[in-house]
């Protein structure tokens, strides 16, 4: 199940890195936008933001084929888990985020919950 969960993992986890970079980056230039709209309508227009859209859509594809073989009260953790997981290792890694005490518990916590939760 963990092989055939990986592509909709990495395809979310690349989407949520990759707008985290892209709005840090292109806030910082739209200092002086005028409203909400102008923003998100620049947000909108990046290359890369775009192609994170595409990578929940892809992910959203890859999702299907595995609630088609494995039941969804199982699945469906499991990949949360891994997501949160794997995003909070990112923003270390690429953004230089806290990895706290608390923040190590509450992804323990998470990963014993789905481990409790799937073993039923």
């Amino acid at each position: 199940m963990l092989i055939a969960i990986f592509p909709t993992l990495l395809l979310v986890v690349y989407g949520q890195l990759i707008i985290k970079w892209r709005v840090d980056l292109l806030s910082e230039a739209m200092k002086g936008a005028p409203n909400l709209l102008a923003r998100l309508s620049i947000y909108l227009q990046d290359p890369y933001i775009i192609s994170s859209y595409l990578a929940a859509l892809a992910g959203s594809a890859a999702w299907m084929f595995v609630v088609e073989k494995y039941a969804i009260s199982i699945a469906f953790p499991i990949y949360v888990g891994l997501t949160v997981v794997a995003v909070a290792i990112g923003g270390c890694l690429f953004f230089n985020e806290a990895l706290t005490l608390t923040k190590i518990a509450s992804i323990l916590l998470i990963i014993l919950g789905v481990a409790i939760g799937s073993s039923v």
